[in-house]
């Protein structure tokens, strides 16, 4: 090989898949060469147009990653089986090498999140929530929490495990039980889920808290909601399973739907996953009958019915954050309530939308690199307040 612009253009025909037979030999014969190792470096910088304000560790760490794999490539084989593992060697090394420096590059010049949040993390929601027994006693459960307590005043023993509270009724009184209420009570930045003395599966959204008998009794099946619940209701014809929340009645006989009431919300809602579902206003007593993938929502006293996707209003009982053409308002106020925050500023007014799907246990930070990317959006974390600038 008479120069090292020759070199060069090997390596470039050989990373674009372009060289011939005859190149290949010539290229394959130089890393028979002792001094392979700055030839390599030499195509490196050339490759990433490096200036020369590398560092020599950048340098070691390379030839340490080189070292690793020869260590491990060239082993006593036949000679065609050596040279063409030297190939795939080469090519391994010039990716990680190409690859790490660009680590170090990227490294040495800190991010836009590094300064704002200056390394601070703030950590996704968990299962946590205080229940309230219909003695007065407060119990904090978590993730954790794994203990049977008996309610002295609703006559039932509740067993708490994994994320969950389940109901045993231990009295055939059930007119006295249904006049005794629990509440659960979820804060911002929690979810939790009950096993109602029914069977039925209440879910708890951050912010929110549900009051329910302790027996459903004999007459009916009924709650109140505040904020968010998504409820797997057992089927009854002769107990309505019924949850009352802000202006909506929503009664079901076997269904999965979902109610959205926060008070920081335009609209309260109820989304239908599953039966069918009767929502009533209570001030209006307008009442209409959705079936599954229909939301109603009550705009000014009147009740409303639209198609929706319902991932994006039932996800988040599977940890996700399901986002459909949401405003970026939407998706903050969903940003608060889960991680706990408080959004300042001046969200800007626009008529573009974000769709977009996140695990729920996402850092706080990741997601809003995210938002940033997707919208244009700049914001910085002070504390537990993220501060659109």
């Amino acid at each position: 090989m008479e120069s090292k612009s020759e070199l060069y253009n090997l390596f470039e025909k050989y990373l674009a898949a372009a060289i011939t037979p005859t190149e290949l030999q010539l290229l394959l014969d130089h890393f028979g060469a002792e001094k392979i190792d700055e030839h390599i470096l030499a195509v490196i910088k050339k490759e990433m147009q490096q200036e020369s304000e590398n560092t020599a560790d950048d340098y070691a760490l390379v030839s340490e990653v080189k070292m690793q794999l020869d260590s491990k490539l060239y082993t006593p084989r036949k000679v065609k089986t050596f040279w063409r593992y030297v190939a795939v060697a080469a090519a391994i090394i010039i990716a990680i090498a190409i690859a790490t420096l660009y680590y170090f590059q990227q490294n040495n010049q800190p991010s836009d999140t590094e300064h704002k949040t200056a390394q601070q993390t703030i950590l996704p929601g968990s299962d946590k929530a205080i229940l309230i027994l219909s003695d007065g006693r407060k119990i904090e459960l978590s993730q954790n929490s794994n203990e049977t307590i008996v309610d002295n005043g609703g006559n039932a023993s509740l067993l708490i495990k994994e994320g969950q509270v389940q109901y045993q009724v231990a009295s055939n009184n059930k007119e006295a039980n249904e006049n005794a209420f629990n509440t659960i009570s979820v804060p911002m930045g929690g979810q939790f889920k009950v096993v109602l003395p029914d069977g039925s599966i209440a879910r708890l959204n951050a912010g929110s808290s549900l009051r329910y008998p302790v027996s459903f009794g004999i007459t009916s099946r009924k709650m109140d909601l505040i904020g968010e619940g998504y409820f797997e209701a057992v089927k009854n014809k002769e107990l309505p399973f019924t949850v009352s929340s802000a202006n909506l009645e929503v009664t079901a006989l076997g269904t999965q739907f979902n109610v959205n009431t926060y008070s920081n919300e335009p609209q309260a809602a109820a989304t239908l996953a599953e039966g069918s579902l009767r929502v009533t206003n209570t001030k209006s007593q307008k009442t209409v009958i959705i079936k599954p993938g229909q939301q109603v929502y009550d705009a000014a006293g009147e009740l409303k019915v639209r198609q929706v996707n319902i991932e994006a209003y039932t996800a988040w009982k599977d940890g996700l954050f399901v986002i459909n053409k949401a405003t970026l308002a939407e998706v903050l106020r969903q940003v608060e309530r889960w991680y706990d925050v408080r959004v300042e500023g001046a969200i800007p007014n626009t008529k573009s939308t974000v769709s977009g799907e996140f695990p729920r246990d996402i850092a706080l930070v990741d997601l809003l690199n995210s938002l940033e990317s997707t919208t244009g959006i700049k914001t910085k974390i002070e504390g537990r307040r993220i501060v659109i600038r």
